[in-house]
């Protein structure tokens, strides 16, 4: 599956599905020489535009509106350690947006996340269709093909609409200025990636971000400033799969807000947002 994303180019349409709120998207996906581009277009309500680059957000039509489901986002890992936190098991076969397809269930061997049912492509090993379930047995988000062509994607078909803004750019020279904190517990499993600092105005500070996966889920950590009025609430919230918690920080140098933001589960969220204090505690 990982090796798909990378290597297969496919256009088509998918459904998605959270909180028992449905729409619909089309999607280009073109796979060249490493190098992995993909427009995502809203097709019903509200109008919403990604293009997508290696994963990274290049526009978006809203700030505010994040992209969708991503099955390109699952980074590659071998069975053998996803198999330390999941049970892997094939459930049969199936058909998805007319194509044979192949049923893995994953399973979580703890409380720190959750399952999966995965519905992949005999031919080329893509995700077609996916399931969030929690420890209820309650489905969180669904995603799936309607419709879907491996097949060469154009150029002119990555092309972004006028409406789609482009996100702020990486501030590799500006990391100083943005405070660097790290929960001091992670669920087994998780390992985080390089630091990214960037900001999406040349009036706003910029923000910290670090995204910690174990191979199958995932959630990012940023960590901004508050100004000098320091004026936030702690936050709790969840929609479908993806909870936000965040914690206000007094350090020597400001207050921040570090907010952890991610599809696990709501307790593993808070945990890790309430190790903040003892970072916080380590570095004075």
């Amino acid at each position: 599956m990982a090796q798909a994303t990378e290597q297969v180019s496919y256009k088509g349409a998918f459904v998605y599905e959270r909180s028992g709120s449905f729409s619909t998207h089309q999607v280009w996906h073109q796979a060249d020489s490493k190098v992995v581009t993909e427009r995502l277009l809203q097709a019903d309500g509200e109008p919403h535009e990604w293009v997508r680059r290696n994963g990274d957000v290049q526009c978006a039509s809203s700030y505010s509106a994040g992209p969708v489901w991503d099955p390109a986002a699952q980074p590659a890992m071998s069975p053998e350690r996803l198999e330390q936190w999941y049970s892997l098991e094939t459930l049969g076969t199936t058909r998805v947006a007319d194509r044979p397809a192949t049923v893995l269930a994953v399973k979580p061997r703890d409380n720190y996340r959750y399952a999966y049912e995965l519905y992949l492509d005999n031919e080329t090993g893509l995700l077609l269709k996916s399931l969030l379930i929690n420890e209820r047995s309650t489905l969180l988000e669904r995603f799936r093909f309607t419709n879907i062509a491996v097949t060469d994607v154009a150029d002119a078909e990555l092309a972004p609409g006028a409406g789609c803004l482009q996100v702020g750019v990486t501030l590799k020279d500006d990391a100083s200025k943005a405070e660097s904190i790290e929960p001091s517990w992670l669920p087994p499993g998780f390992s985080g990636g390089e630091e990214d600092v960037r900001a999406y105005s040349v009036d706003e500070s910029p923000v910290s971000s670090r995204v910690y996966t174990d191979g199958m889920a995932r959630f990012t950590v940023f960590v901004e400033p508050l100004g000098e009025e320091g004026l936030a609430d702690d936050l709790r919230a969840q929609l479908g799969p993806t909870v936000a918690v965040s914690r206000k920080l007094s350090l020597n140098n400001g207050v921040f807000l570090a907010t952890v933001v991610g599809e696990i589960p709501p307790a593993a969220a808070e945990r890790i947002a309430a190790s903040f204090d003892q970072s916080v505690e380590a570095q004075q």
